[in-house]
Formats: C-alpha cells, sequence, structure tokens
C-alpha cells in the first residue's frame, strides 16, 4: 500500500546489500534492480532543520489520537531498504519505543531536526530484512 502524501527515499536491495534474494518473503530480494522500491525520490529534496520538507509525512495537522495509526501505516508500507521522513510537533521517542518492541532490530530511526517546534525523524526499514 502506498500512501499518496507519502514519498519513500530509495536504497539499493541487492544481495551485496544484505537483502536474502529468496524472492518469496516479500523482502526485495527478487528485485535486485531495485525496481521495487519507490522510484524517483532517491535523496529528495533537502528541507533546512527548521522546516518540514515538501515530501515528509507531516503529521502535525491530524488529530493527536490519529498520528500514530497514520504513521504506524506507512511504516508497515515500508519494503526493506526504504524510508520515510517523519514531521511532527514533539519528540516521538514512545513511537520509537513501541517500533522497536513491535519490529525488534527492523526499523532504523535518525534525528533530521530535534525541536523545540519540529522535529524531523528518517524512518526506515533495515534492508535484507527477511523472513
Amino acid at each position: 500500500m502506498t500512501l499518496p502524501e507519502l514519498q519513500l527515499i530509495a536504497t539499493t536491495t541487492d544481495e551485496s546489500a544484505g537483502a536474502c534474494g529468496c524472492g518469496g518473503c516479500g523482502c526485495g530480494g527478487a528485485e535486485a534492480d531495485g525496481a521495487g522500491v519507490a522510484a524517483g525520490a532517491a535523496g529528495g529534496a533537502q528541507a533546512r532543520a527548521g522546516e518540514a520538507g515538501a515530501e515528509d509525512l507531516d503529521v502535525r495537522r491530524l488529530l493527536p489520537p490519529q498520528r500514530h495509526a497514520r504513521i504506524l501505516e506507512a511504516v508497515a508500507a515500508l519494503e526493506p531498504g526504504e524510508a520515510f521522513v517523519l514531521a511532527n510537533d514533539h519528540d516521538p521517542k514512545p513511537l520509537r519505543y513501541q517500533l522497536d518492541a513491535e519490529e525488534p532490530g527492523q526499523i532504523e530511526w535518525t534525528y533530521l531536526a530535534e525541536g523545540p517546534e519540529l522535529w524531523r525523524v528518517r524512518i526506515a526499514r533495515v534492508a535484507g530484512h527477511c523472513c
């Protein structure tokens, strides 16, 4: 499932990058040329630390009860090696703890901006995850 307002950041998913190559588990191994990774989003536009980028999943306008569901939907849509940037009005650290508990070792979390008004976090599914 692809979210129209979410552009994924493409990275290579071939055996040399750690994908299993089996092609049967949805890990991207059968797509060694990267065709299964969202095209055209490699790198994307860079936002300054205090601004959300046009490609960010910006949840600041959503009601708080809707935010986690939207973010978890975006995480579930990630293929191995894909990522998105989350923009939020507070540190989403509790979400990180939840993802670590539900998918240990499968999600990478990198702060791009840390407040006070905007937090931007790159959330990626680990390349090479299989079965």
